[in-house]
């Protein structure tokens, strides 16, 4: 019965570094009752063969493939006797190959089910929130937002409103309401300059103000996003005229965004969008806080080196719900790289809080109060340039 010797890995070097391999599957036939194989390797033609136990196992250069074995130039023996010539180390003999060596084939992986490749992409929709009923009676938490036909910047409130969908062809609306009714202000959708899968858009309410007039809006945000439809409501506002009595007891902060919000996971790099919040509070107290550096001479007479106001500001808010304290820390006093602050009250000791440049200088604080939803926030602020010093140059 012919011997089967099945796949055999054989390679070849002619400098015994670099290997050239091949696999030796069915025989070419049988020599003396073994198998044998004619193969082309190293850009020669061989055959591999038993010949009588003085010999073993051979490597001869043959010319052609397909003429009777052991009618080559015998190069490579290995003195193995074996049935299948698997695992051998063969011994140079002659001519221009110096290595060789067989050994068992590294067996395929051979699949034994049918499998599917198929990729999901991971979808994110936007956190929708709604509040419990508790049976806690609480006022309407509005946002008040004032405009005026001049261009101080101070007298015109904006807002932004952003979203983030999971793949480009995903449709947002931003659709901006008037009593119920669709207004005739509708806000340009923008595209984020370093976050294209987000975007945004800005309102400002003295061009709402000069198309449909003061009164309750409510602006929403409708989407669909990996074939999901819904629809969110970004804020409710009352617009109003700005005047001193319509701003009284009023502040406001208004900020530039242009950095990555990881709360949002939106990168607002370069795209400087800008909002603002009105709350009942106050904005002022503001101290110099003066640093001082004098020098004392032989004389003991004190002589200025430098001095310098390193003003701050509290911001403090009457007691606000949630919708104000939430936006306050999580987004304008966290996120903001440009800060302007604005006081609108009759009792301040400066009316020069007309969008002064500022910078979040201490953590804020919240005072709660025993069974109360409304809560208060303080916060230090400062000057955002530091240049009210005087020095010897």
């Amino acid at each position: 019965m012919p011997i089967e010797c099945g796949c055999i890995r054989l390679c070849m070097s002619p400098d015994g570094v670099n290997y050239e391999c091949i696999e030796l599957n069915a025989p070419t036939a049988f020599y003396l009752g073994k198998p044998f194989w004619q193969f082309s390797l190293l850009g020669d033609n061989f055959e591999l063969f038993f010949s009588p136990p003085e010999a073993g196992w051979l490597i001869a250069n043959i010319a052609v493939i397909g003429q009777p074995p052991n009618n080559g130039a015998t190069w490579l023996t290995s003195k193995e006797t074996t049935d299948c010539p698997t695992n051998i180390v063969f011994i140079l003999l002659t001519g221009p190959i110096r290595n060789a060596y067989t050994t068992e084939c590294i067996p395929q992986c051979i699949p034994f089910q049918e499998r599917t490749k198929k990729e999901y992409q991971s979808v994110k929709l936007p956190t929708i929130f709604t509040e419990e009923n508790r049976g806690f009676e609480r006022c309407c938490c509005d946002y008040t937002v004032l405009a005026s036909q001049t261009n101080d910047s101070w007298k015109n409130d904006v807002t932004s409103a952003w979203i983030k969908v999971t793949d480009i062809n995903d449709q947002t609306t931003f659709n901006l309401y008037k009593n119920g009714i669709l207004s005739s202000y509708q806000p340009t959708i923008n595209i984020f300059v370093q976050d294209p899968l987000a975007r945004y858009v800005t309102i400002n309410w003295k061009d709402v103000l000069a198309l449909d007039g003061e009164g309750c809006y409510k602006l929403e945000i409708a989407f669909s996003i990996a074939g999901i439809n819904q629809t969110m409501i970004w804020g409710k506002y009352t617009l109003k005229t700005y005047s001193i009595q319509s701003a009284l007891g009023t502040a406001r902060i208004r900020v530039i965004f242009n950095s990555f919000q990881e709360i949002e996971g939106i990168d607002f790099t370069d795209s400087l969008v800008e909002d603002s919040l009105r709350f009942n509070g106050f904005i002022g107290n503001s101290q110099p806080n003066t640093e001082i550096d004098n020098l004392i001479y032989q004389n003991r007479e004190v002589k200025k080196v430098v001095r310098e106001n390193l003003k701050t500001y509290e911001l403090i808010t009457d007691p606000i719900c949630e919708e104000f304290t939430k936006a306050l820390t999580d987004l304008y006093l966290l996120s903001e790289n440009q800060i302007f602050l604005s006081d609108y009250n009759a009792h301040n000791h400066s009316y020069r809080y007309q969008d002064l440049p500022a910078v979040v200088e201490n953590t804020p604080e919240i005072e709660y109060y025993d069974f109360s939803r409304s809560a208060k926030l303080t916060c230090v602020l400062g000057d955002k340039f530091k240049n009210k010093r005087s020095y010897f140059k």
